[in-house]
This record gives structure tokens, C-alpha cells and sequence, in this order.
């Protein structure tokens, strides 16, 4: 497979993850918290990955979303990682895992590339 990627133009989507410093104190500051389940409700790994890369989240409310979103859970996971990839996104972490909301980053790829979404 031809790819423009090199390792040194990926995204590594695992960079966004809070570090252990930063999930310790993100539990202090939930527990700290007036109202703990809504904070932790609002302390999610995949919406840190997705604002970190793309500055947003998909908008599942949007039916063109929707749409998509039907499109990568129909696809074979393997599939989505090799688009990903050839879009510049890793999604795996160290321990070979895709990272949190790896789907979401497709949708939101797959958004940009059909024009239903501009980042700018």
C-alpha cells in the first residue's frame, strides 16, 4: 500500500490521552466536584482525543452525521484503521489498542472529506 504518511506527519491520536498525572487529578476534581456524576459524565478519554485533534465533536444530532456514523459501525474495524491511517490519523495506542472514540475520528474524517464538515 502506497502512503504519503511517514511517521513524522502522522497524528498519533494516543498523544491526546491525559497522561496519569492528569486522569489522577481529573478524579480529585470529580470528587471535589458539586455534582461528581455530572462531572465525570463530562471527563471522557474520547471527547479529550477528539477536541485535541479536530478542535470538535460529531454532531450526531445531524442526520448527514448519522449517516456516517451507520457507515463505520457497518464497516470491518480493520478497514476504518487503514483510512484513518491513509488520512493521517494513528489510532493506536502503545499497547495496540485504538484509542477511545476511534470511530468518532472516522465519522469526523469522513465528514470532512464529503464536505459536511469545515475546520478551520
Amino acid at each position: 500500500m502506497s502512503n504519503q504518511y511517514t511517521e513524522e506527519n502522522l497524528i498519533r491520536a494516543a498523544s491526546f490521552l491525559p497522561s496519569q498525572e492528569e486522569k489522577e487529578q481529573q478524579l480529585a476534581d470529580i470528587s471535589a466536584a458539586a455534582d461528581p456524576l455530572s462531572a465525570l459524565l463530562y471527563s471522557d478519554d474520547r471527547e479529550t482525543v477528539l477536541y485535541g485533534i479536530f478542535g470538535d465533536v460529531p454532531d450526531y444530532d445531524n442526520p448527514e452525521m448519522e449517516t456516517l456514523w451507520d457507515e463505520v459501525l457497518d464497516s470491518d474495524p480493520e478497514d476504518i484503521y487503514e483510512y484513518c491511517f491513509r488520512k493521517g490519523i494513528d489510532l493506536f495506542q502503545d499497547d495496540g489498542k485504538p484509542v477511545p472514540g476511534w470511530r468518532d475520528i472516522a465519522v469526523m474524517l469522513k465528514a470532512i472529506e464529503k464536505g459536511i464538515l469545515q475546520l478551520a
